[in-house]
């Protein structure tokens, strides 16, 4: 599999929220694109717990595709000299004249947070957001992160729970029941069977998209069953776009069968950790289990790559999507959706020009 691993001083609002030292600025628009790009990378890289959804590569593509009535929206927590924390979103202007502010990226990204979260930056955060929109609605924050518990120590409690499913690895076969084990064995027995009827790849950055596109083909003949999907699988959203601005951070796994893909998968990577976003599978060939064979293959490689997690991401309360998942040892956590009460946001005379927009 080849490896997908991996100033300007700008102008700030005027009445930043402080705690001590740090203080928040907003940049909206081009200047927000500019923090992404100059800023970011920086926190990012600093920051142990950035997952690959904090990539500013990713989050740079997501922000070029934003429709008219949206712009970027860095809020970033300084201290006198430099950001030390940051949190992406958007900003949507409606015709009503009211605006509202979702995390940059979702629903394609699984899990929010900010860079360089520390109590104090937090803190500015938590205290600052529900200023900026008439509704702030933060939606899959690890319940684990700083801000997932400010939110609901200074905004009361969360409107949505998701379950979030991790496979550490290598998968430890002997942690599953018997017979999850014995269904482990008899699956791989049946694709040993098929030899080299059956082969998985991986793409490259330059094939990253015309895999991307068999994905989609299958994903759709799955669809066409009404099977439950998550938010990210939905493929309304400009994912052929946006791959191809940040190909260095995605791949896409392919299993095929008589050299007709069967199975795919789209995830990314960050450091050590994979990320699944969307599988797709042919329901014609429900006999191979090809969500589970490919599966099989992907953590194998992962494996043998280096990597120690594959993070199979939000989990809907369908039996089958919750089995798939335990069935490779999975680890279950939670992301929480908070909105920001109507009560804690003071009004500005010129919201607008206070957060600089374009």
């Amino acid at each position: 599999m080849q490896a997908v691993l991996a100033y300007m001083r700008p102008r700030h609002s005027s009445s930043p929220a402080a705690v001590g030292r740090l203080h928040a600025r907003e940049y909206g628009g081009q200047q927000a694109l500019d923090f992404l790009a100059r800023r970011w990378p920086a926190l990012a890289e600093r920051d142990a717990q950035a997952t690959a959804y904090q990539d500013p590569g990713w989050l740079l593509a997501w922000a070029r595709q934003l429709p008219a009535a949206c712009e970027p929206l860095v809020v970033a927590v300084w201290d006198d000299e430099q950001p030390v924390a940051a949190l992406a979103l958007v900003r949507e202007h409606a015709r009503s004249g009211r605006t509202r502010i979702t995390p940059l990226s979702w629903p394609a990204s699984e899990q929010i947070r900010p860079v360089g979260e520390s109590e104090q930056a937090v803190r500015v955060l938590a205290d600052r957001l529900p200023c900026l929109a008439d509704d702030v609605h933060l939606a899959d924050l690890p319940d684990s992160c700083l801000l997932a518990r400010h939110a609901h120590a200074q905004w009361g409690d969360f409107d949505a729970q998701t379950l979030y499913a991790t496979v550490p690895l290598p998968v430890d076969l002997s942690a599953l029941s018997r017979s999850t084990r014995r269904e482990h064995t008899r699956r791989r027995r049946s694709v040993q069977a098929l030899g080299d009827r059956v082969a998985y790849c991986t793409s490259t950055r330059t094939d990253l998209l015309a895999a991307f596109d068999v994905l989609e083909d299958l994903h759709h003949r799955r669809n066409a069953l009404r099977l439950p999907t998550t938010c990210a699988a939905n493929l309304t959203l400009p994912w052929r776009q946006v791959l191809g601005e940040c190909p260095q951070v995605a791949f896409v796994a392919t299993l095929t069968l008589d050299a007709e893909p069967v199975a795919a998968q789209l995830c990314l990577t960050h450091r050590d950790r994979a990320y699944s976003l969307i599988t797709a599978m042919d329901p014609a060939h429900r006999g191979l289990s090809p969500g589970h064979t490919l599966l099989y293959f992907l953590c194998d490689d992962l494996t043998a790559h280096g990597y120690t997690a594959l993070d199979l991401g939000r989990t809907t309360a369908h039996d089958g999507q919750r089995a798939y998942k335990a069935s490779h040892g999975a680890h279950w956590t939670t992301t929480r959706t908070y909105t920001a009460p109507v009560g804690n946001r003071p009004r500005v005379a010129n919201l607008a020009d206070a957060v600089g927009r374009r």
